[in-house]
């Protein structure tokens, strides 16, 4: 009888103790490179959109808008997620091609309260390529998520221009938390060409970075998140896309879709299919409870 009345008190206890529970979120980030290009497929882009099935990503190099919008449509349709996109040319430096940073939420999840560009756009020493979308989920809890895109390649300069990057960023963090009153995540293309080699002193920078201004990269679990093609015949998987949040937030590990999933970050011999057809890079995800 007692056994009974304790499973009883469970089963009527159960939504109290789960309403006060926050629904996870799903944010992530996908880099569509330079969309759309000649042999862009653009259902394969809206199925790998699809399988990131995340509320809110941030997006970067979409330099057709238009064209973006309506592969979002199809993923809408597919995913009844209802996406919306706000975008801003990638400053800081210009790039060929008016490329785009954005960010994409589903309407069901959230209403868009402001978006901009991040920083200046006297693009003052260190400031990368970013926009950030202000965000209200439908219970009422605020977020900023901000896509950026740093510079790329892999030499003496363009690794200490991403120094530069890095710094500027976690600087403006704090101000940028006032001034919204909501925590700020940044998703992108840091472009860290040496994160994924452990003694890497890009990798121990960044690494320094994050610890010492208490923030967390869930991505750096990662195998990879790209793949690029260093010699003829060779496609070597790298480590450029995180997510960035405030040490405080509760994130899962981040996951790598798509072709870095399927291929498990081994180097290939030949192009992936999803590499000429969708990017060079992975679409990445993290589950947030704010």
């Amino acid at each position: 009888m007692l056994r009974r009345l304790l499973l009883a008190a469970l089963v009527l206890l159960a939504p109290y103790a789960l309403c006060g529970r926050p629904t996870p979120l799903t944010l992530g980030s996908f880099n569509i490179r330079m969309f759309p290009e000649p042999h862009t497929d653009l259902e394969a882009v809206a199925d790998a959109i699809v399988e990131l099935d995340a509320d809110a990503f941030a997006v970067q190099e979409i330099v057709d808008p238009r064209v973006f919008r309506t592969v979002l449509d199809r993923a809408s349709a597919r995913s009844g997620r209802h996406y919306q996109v706000a975008l801003q040319t990638a400053h800081c430096p210009r790039r060929s091609g008016n490329p785009h940073v954005g960010v994409v939420y589903a309407r069901y999840a959230f209403s868009l309260l402001e978006s901009r560009m991040l920083g200046e756009f006297t693009c003052p020493e260190g400031q990368p390529a970013g926009m950030f979308a202000l965000l209200r989920a439908t219970d009422g809890r605020r977020l900023a998520l901000a896509s950026v895109h740093f510079t790329a390649n892999n030499t003496a300069r363009t690794r200490a221009e991403r120094m530069a990057q890095w710094t500027w960023l976690a600087d403006a963090l704090p101000d940028l938390r006032a001034e919204l009153d909501a925590p700020v995540i940044v998703a992108g293309d840091f472009n860290s060409t040496g994160y994924r080699t452990a003694e890497d002193p890009e990798r121990a920078f960044i690494d320094g970075l994050v610890k010492a201004r208490g923030l967390q990269l869930p991505s750096a679990g990662l195998d990879c998140s790209m793949y690029w093609q260093p010699t003829r015949g060779t496609f070597a998987p790298s480590l450029l896309d995180h997510v960035l949040a405030p040490g405080e937030l509760e994130l899962g590990p981040a996951a790598a879709l798509g072709m870095c999933a399927a291929l498990a970050c081994a180097p290939q011999t030949e192009p992936p299919a999803a590499w000429r057809a969708v990017s060079d890079h992975c679409p990445i995800r993290v589950e947030l409870r704010l």
